[in-house]
Formats: C-alpha cells, sequence, structure tokens
C-alpha cells in the first residue's frame, strides 16, 4: 500500500436505526397561490371602544357574529377573557410565571392590574346570556383563574349556522406587562376584548370529534384564533397618536376628542396602540425598488420558477417611533423592507395593504416584541443605540422576526397554545435565513476586539447548554421551565430545519415550505400536516426527523475520540517481491548487501502512521463529514455512515497528522457537542495552520456565548 493512502477501515455498527439516503424529488407542481380565507368568515367582530387615559381603562361594545364551522350542533360558547391574567397573583399566568416577568411585575397597587368584565351579553333576539356563563378551567388549571368563560346557549347553533351576540365590555388595563398594558401615556392594547375561542371540527388537527379548543391563558402560550372581519372604532383624546391592525377609514374630531375607524379582513385578532410622543414614520416598500439585489434571482432558482411568478406587491407602512429612539429609524426602515422582501419571495407575497411598527418606550419593553396581524411591536433599547452597541442588531432581528409572524402565525394559524413550534420555531428559522441573506453569517453582534456572532452559533449555545428534558413538540404549560419553553419553541426548531434544509437541499427545502405555507394559509395546521406536505414534496420519509428529533430528545454527537501520529518503521522481515523472497532490515536489504542505503536514509522518515478515532454517542443516527489534515497541508476528507457507532481511520503517509475533525463545516446543525469535534495536534501550512483548524471546527466560541445571553433576553420579549 502507498504511503498516501489509508488502510482499511474498521466499522463499529450499533443496532440503531439507520437513516437512510434521502432521495429528492418533487411530486407534482409546486403551488403558487395561497389558500383563500375561509368565506363566509367563521367570526366578524365590530367593535366600538373608547381609552380613558386618566383611569388607564378601555370600555367597549362588541357585536361578535360566530359561523358554526362543524357538523355538530352547538350549545355553548366559549370565549377567552386575557386581560384577567393579571387580575390577581392567584391567576394561572402569574402562579405559572413566577418572579420572572417581561418588564417588571405587577405589585400591590391598584392601578396595575389589570382585568376584563362582561357588563352584557344578550342574542340578537334580546336573549341574556350572563346568568348562564361561568368560568372554566379547561386545563385542570387553578379553579379561581378567569381567563375563559363558557356561556350556555338557549338553543344550540346548528351546523353552519351563525349566532350574533351584543357584549358590552369594561377592561382596566396593567402596567405593562407580557405583551400588553400602559407606561405613563403609551398604551399598548392586546389581547383586549371577549375573543371567542376555535370549536374544531372532527378531523381538524387529528381531532376525534368536535368541540372547542379554548384554553386558560398559561405564562409560556400565546394564541389560537379563526379568521375573520374586524370593523374596530377607537376614541381617544386627541393628543394621542394612534396605531391598529388594519387599514385607517376614517378620522373624525370633536371636542378633546379624535375617533378612528379601522378595518380588515381575514386576520384572527386585532390590537392597537396610543402615545402622544411617537414620532410617525410613513413610507412605502416598493418591490423594484426596495428588494435587495440577488434576492429574487435566488428565490426563483431555489423555488424552481421564473421570478416574475414570485413578484411582490406594494405595501404602506407606518412606525410609530419614541422621540429618543430615533437613531434607530433608518435599522426599522431597512429591517422592514428586507423582511417584506425575503418573506414575500420565499412563502408569498404580503396580502394586506399596511403594516404598522409600534416602538416601545425604554420602561414598557413588556409591550416590545410582540405580533399581531398588520401590526408588530420592535424593541430599539436605548443602551443598543450607543457605542459600542449599535452592531448589536437587536432592532433589525426582533422587526424582522416580528414580521415573520405575520406568515407563521398570522396566515398560518397554528395552535400556539398546543405546538407552537410550528409557529414560532419555524418562524424562527426563517428569520435566521432572513438575518443571514441580509447581514452574512455573523449578523446578531460585531462588537469591539473581534466578538461577533450569528443567530445559527447563537442558537446552537443554547441548546448546549440547556437540560435537555423536553421535545419540541409540547403543549406550551407542560416544558420542564419557561428556558425549556423557549429553547424547544424557537432554537431547536431553528437547528432542526437548519438541519433538514442540509439533508434535503435548499431546493427542495425551498419548495416543501413554500407548498406548506400556501396550502395552510388561513387554515389550521398541525404537526402531522407539516410532515405531510414535506414528506410529498421531498419523496422520502421523514418518520425518523419527526420521532427523534421534534416528538423526541433525540441528540446528533459525532465526536474525535482519540487521534494520533508516529513514526512509521521500515520494512522489516522476509518480504516475497517480484516473484523472490527477500530479507529486509529497516527497509533495505539484510547484512552488508544494504548498509549504505541504510546509512543514508537514517534519520530520515519515510512515513508516518496516523490513527483517528471517531464515535458517535449521540441517540439519533445520521452521517458526518470527517476530516484529517496532514502537516504537509494534504486534506483527507471521509465520509462516516449513519449506521456507524464508531469509525476508526488508519491512514499511513509521509507527513504528521496536523489534525482531525468531524463535520468540520458545520453542516451537520443538529450536531449537540462542538467542543468534542476535533483534536489538534500539530502545525503545519495551508489547511494544517492550528489557529486555522481551530476557527473552523470550534466556532462557538465567548462570542457566541455572550450572544446565547442576549438571545435568551430576545426570545422572552417576542
Amino acid at each position: 500500500m502507498s504511503a498516501s493512502t489509508a488502510e482499511p477501515i474498521i466499522l463499529g455498527l450499533s443496532g440503531r436505526r439507520i437513516l437512510l439516503a434521502l432521495p429528492v424529488f418533487l411530486t407534482g407542481a409546486l403551488p403558487l397561490a395561497a389558500a383563500r380565507p375561509p368565506s363566509p368568515p367563521v367570526v366578524a367582530y365590530t367593535i366600538e371602544a373608547s381609552l380613558d387615559p386618566a383611569a388607564k381603562t378601555v370600555t367597549g361594545k362588541e357585536r361578535l357574529v360566530w359561523r358554526n364551522p362543524s357538523g355538530d350542533s352547538v350549545s355553548e360558547l366559549r370565549f377567552h377573557l386575557y386581560l384577567n391574567a393579571f387580575k390577581n397573583n392567584r391567576t394561572t399566568f402569574l402562579r405559572e410565571w413566577g418572579a420572572r416577568p417581561r418588564e417588571g411585575q405587577a405589585d400591590s397597587r391598584a392601578e396595575d392590574w389589570g382585568s376584563i368584565d362582561i357588563d352584557a351579553m344578550v342574542t340578537e333576539k334580546g336573549e341574556d346570556l350572563k346568568p348562564g356563563a361561568r368560568f372554566v378551567q379547561p386545563d385542570g388549571n387553578d379553579a379561581s383563574d378567569e381567563t375563559v368563560l363558557a356561556v350556555a346557549l338557549p338553543s344550540p347553533v346548528p351546523p353552519g349556522g351563525a349566532i350574533s351576540l351584543d357584549i358590552a365590555f369594561r377592561d382596566k388595563l396593567p402596567r405593562v406587562f407580557a405583551r400588553t398594558g400602559f407606561v405613563r401615556d403609551f398604551f399598548l392594547v392586546g389581547q383586549w376584548f371577549p375573543k371567542i375561542g376555535v370549536y374544531e371540527p372532527a378531523g381538524l388537527r387529528g381531532r376525534p370529534a368536535g368541540g372547542w379548543n379554548c384554553h386558560a391563558f398559561h405564562a409560556y402560550s400565546e394564541f389560537y384564533a379563526d379568521y375573520g372581519s374586524y370593523d374596530v372604532t377607537l376614541t381617544v383624546p386627541s393628543r394621542f397618536i394612534v396605531g391598529a391592525t388594519g387599514k385607517r377609514i376614517s378620522e373624525t374630531k370633536k371636542g378633546g376628542a379624535t375617533t378612528y375607524r379601522f378595518q380588515q379582513d381575514d386576520v384572527h385578532d386585532f390590537a392597537w396602540t396610543a402615545d402622544p410622543r411617537y414620532v410617525v414614520v410613513e413610507f412605502p416598500f416598493s418591490p423594484p425598488a426596495d428588494v435587495p439585489a440577488g434576492w429574487s434571482a435566488l428565490a426563483a432558482r431555489q423555488l424552481g420558477v421564473a421570478p416574475s411568478e414570485i413578484a411582490l406587491t406594494p405595501v404602506s407602512v407606518r412606525l410609530l417611533l419614541q422621540p429618543n429612539h430615533l437613531a434607530a429609524r433608518e435599522a426599522y426602515v431597512r429591517s422592514a423592507k428586507e423582511a417584506l422582501s425575503f418573506y414575500g419571495l420565499w412563502f408569498g407575497a404580503y396580502p394586506y395593504r399596511t403594516l404598522t411598527i409600534v416602538d416601545p418606550p425604554d420602561d414598557g419593553l413588556g409591550a416590545g416584541g410582540m405580533e399581531y396581524p398588520t401590526f408588530i411591536t420592535g424593541d430599539a433599547p436605548a443602551l443598543f443605540l450607543r457605542w459600542p452597541f449599535q452592531q448589536v442588531r437587536a432592532v433589525e432581528d426582533v422587526t424582522i422576526h416580528e414580521f415573520g409572524h405575520q406568515y407563521w402565525y398570522g396566515m398560518v394559524g397554528s395552535n400556539e397554545f398546543e405546538e407552537a413550534w410550528l409557529d414560532e420555531g419555524i418562524n424562527s428559522d426563517a428569520e435566521y435565513r432572513n438575518m443571514e441573506l441580509a447581514y452574512g453569517r455573523e449578523n446578531a453582534i460585531r462588537l469591539p476586539g473581534g466578538l461577533r456572532a450569528g443567530l445559527y452559533a447563537i442558537a446552537h449555545i443554547v441548546y448546549m447548554s440547556e437540560e435537555n428534558l423536553d421535545p419540541i413538540s409540547r403543549y406550551s404549560w407542560r416544558f420542564s421551565s419557561g428556558n425549556s419553553y423557549g429553547l424547544n419553541s424557537y432554537m431547536k426548531v431553528a437547528l432542526f430545519l437548519a438541519q433538514l434544509r442540509h439533508d434535503l437541499g435548499d431546493q427542495t427545502f425551498a419548495r416543501a415550505e413554500r407548498a406548506y405555507f400556501q396550502e395552510w394559509s388561513f387554515r389550521h395546521p398541525s404537526t402531522s400536516d407539516f410532515f405531510a406536505v414535506f414528506e410529498r414534496v421531498c419523496g422520502c420519509d421523514l418518520s425518523t426527523y419527526r420521532a427523534n428529533l421534534v416528538e423526541g430528545t433525540a441528540r446528533l454527537d459525532w465526536s474525535v475520540a482519540s487521534a494520533g501520529t508516529s513514526r512509521a518503521a521500515r520494512d522489516d522481515g522476509v518480504f516475497d517481491r517480484g516473484g523472490k523472497r527477500v530479507t529486509l532490515e529497516e527497509g533495505a536489504p539484510a547484512g552488508k548487501a544494504g548498509a549504505a542505503e541504510r546509512e543514508k536514509k537514517a534519520g530520515k522518515p519515510q512515513a508516518y502512521n496516523s490513527s483517528v478515532l471517531f464515535g458517535n454517542v449521540g441517540e439519533w443516527p445520521h452521517a458526518a463529514q470527517a476530516r484529517l489534515v496532514f502537516e504537509d497541508g494534504k486534506v483527507l476528507d471521509w465520509t462516516l455512515p449513519a449506521a456507524a457507532r464508531w469509525v476508526r481511520l488508519r491512514i499511513r503517509y509521509r507527513s504528521r497528522l496536523a489534525w482531525a475533525a468531524v463535520d468540520p463545516e458545520g453542516a451537520n446543525v443538529w450536531e449537540w457537542k462542538l467542543e468534542n469535534n476535533s483534536r489538534v495536534l500539530g502545525t503545519g501550512k495551508g489547511a494544517a495552520d492550528t489557529a486555522g483548524s481551530r476557527a473552523v471546527v470550534k466556532y462557538s466560541g465567548w462570542a457566541a456565548h455572550f450572544a446565547a445571553i442576549l438571545q435568551q433576553l430576545l426570545w422572552s420579549l417576542a
């Protein structure tokens, strides 16, 4: 065997399930038009409300029309009364939240608590439903919780039938906390009206029988609602500037008050804001001018369509900026345009005419980083607008993430109570890709001294640092902790999807994800629906991904268990060569005949023996790339098969081994411990440079650790 070839490889095979090679092909034409919203809509809200900024209250009247989408006769309605989560310290939300609020915690001052009261609820026939209403605890939560109201009906709503209710309600807004409330004269009014739950017909999301899906408001859960139309009239003192979901239809001033009317169809929620200090920045998103160069061509190539087939539409954007955050203006504008471009090109054009971006004050960041239809809140703390933190791209990242929820939450109406990963996680992966396309791999942090990190690296550090106690797919209130909810609903999903994208290829993944978005827009998908679309498009079995990565806690962890290199001995003994039997001593003929040759070769090594043992100590079988680099710069790559528990490479070569690594390019994003991925034995030239090898293999340095702390803060605001 020559000095530059590998000897036979010894494989240690385990009894684990083998990840088969994935065939990649498309089984049908790629859908290009999103599914149409339900018609007639399931819900229609007409609301009139007024703000009392001194009392921190909202008084409202609501006309609700609910259409029964099932084949059942429905004799009871269920409503979310989310603001009651902030009523007292006995609520399910505050008990679960404990002492770790997003922005301060309500204390014993009466003005800091929040609540919602129903003053009247009658049918269009005048039947009073309030006496028969009762609070229920559908999740076996605390009996004192008042976030779900069950309302008995005098007669059932027949299949396909509708009921109209007139509801009078009063809100006491809390001091800004967990997505809603006030601070000084800043108001972010979210989850503020009596909101009907989702009646799921049999078969929807695998449901065996029809019934209400209307969970209590938990600390780590968000929302789930049906699509419909909103016509909302808001009256506020004229000194306030107002922003809201949808398009502003009218503005009428009378005395010292101004009345605004907003309308929006095909959405499942409505939120608004008021603050006299807002600086209003209005700008258009014009696709010909604002889509970054090359993005349309890249999206078209990955999706296999002509650029004209994924053309985008103009959008009117309104940024409500705090006066001390003017330095964030360009970051908001740029990232909004980048988000409209990325999500529109890869998933489908944004179908609404408006987008409102709210910039909360520094003492109201509990309202930051939140999404509602056509209405998002950003995050621009003054600290990150000054040196040396200007290159911490919090404004850009949060804006892109929250806009992304217009797609993953807004247009694909997943159940965030039960399957948060279908919203937060898919959106996190899209956010990371958007940021990487716009700002490069080190897209999150660039600080003096070379401290830099990207979002995937940050996510990986969080993945490694948390206990591996929960799977990705779990009811949001059943995770072992808030950190586990954040890890599994956001970052681990981004890593899972990045791994899946690597294994399927960029084109197949892009087409499958777009197909999933298009087919499930304005509907309520489940985990099974996600995998069904992806398996159909890629033509492959993804059950090992679902079982191990989404519904299980399996990890992928290839390592360099050992590595060594030593001078190889010259041939010594009896050999049959050229039809003759010869005796060699240190590579030359034995005895006096080879003395001169042995003396000439003395001190000059002929070759080195190198041995590297790679081990897969994780629970998920998956192939990986191995790399050996020698001191003379030679690079040898090898594929470690999924079925192997360990693989040993023995190499005889003229140069010493400088370093060995597994997955040196970071292709397996699901790889768990990165610190065991390489061993450095020496130095050399080119690819064998020690410092370069460490940079390539061990990218999880202090920058990513520092950035991971920031990411934990950001998800808590998202």
